[in-house]
């Protein structure tokens, strides 16, 4: 009798479908889940380089004449980066930095430097270094592919970095080799070069520290 009872569970079949469901289920999980992840990474990608491109365009062409932008104006440029990068958190897990580059020939030779104007800086994630340097400790700055600006030309170059912090984990990109903090730069000229630096204001100091979070 049991070897009949034994016979017949193993010819029976009605269960298979569920047995297989329950062992594809966690591999289709880890599919969707890494779907979602993969999506989120990618958007934050496309979300960074459409911020730098925006900041670098809306910094070169604000002022007019000498007069420029306030370093009020910079403040709310900082914080409406903040509100468009969401629902990425750019202030806690990224970094803003703006640089100024003029074209200048200070020692009347013919030979024309790439010279940091200014700096601005604003965002938690201090461990990025700012590829055109720090204005505290640098000079000239070197542009990409070693692009020399004509004499008196003003140039707005924009970094974004993004220390990326996944939905649900971080092992999609891990498994793909992919990186957790991504840099995209973008460069506007100015589109008057009678602006030098940010008008200063009282209420707004300048956030020109490259050390520290707030630049302040």
């Amino acid at each position: 009798m049991k070897l009949r009872s034994f016979r017949s569970l193993i010819a029976d079949k009605s269960g298979v479908a569920m047995l297989e469901f329950a062992l594809f289920a966690p591999l289709l999980l880890a599919v969707i889940m890494s779907g979602f992840e993969l999506g989120n990474y990618a958007m934050a990608h496309n979300r960074v380089q459409r911020l730098a491109a925006m900041t670098a365009d809306l910094v070169a062409q604000s002022g007019t004449g000498s007069v420029g932008a306030t370093e009020g104006q910079i403040y709310d440029l900082f914080s409406a980066i903040e509100l468009t990068a969401q629902p990425f958190d750019l202030a806690d897990h990224g970094r803003v930095i703006i640089t100024a580059v003029k074209g200048t020939d200070n020692d009347n030779n013919g030979d024309v430097e790439n010279r940091i104007l200014w700096q601005r800086f604003d965002g938690a994630y201090t461990t990025a270094a700012p590829t055109l340097g720090c204005n505290l400790t640098t000079a000239l700055a070197t542009l990409p592919n070693s692009r020399m600006l004509p004499l008196d030309e003003i140039l707005f170059h924009v970094q974004v970095t993004y220390n990326y912090q996944p939905l649900l984990s971080s092992y999609p990109m891990q498994w793909l080799r992919l990186e957790e903090s991504f840099t995209r730069t973008a460069m506007f000229r100015a589109r008057n070069k009678d602006f030098q630096s940010p008008t200063p204001s009282s209420r707004f100091p300048p956030k020109k520290n490259c050390n520290t979070a707030t630049g302040l």
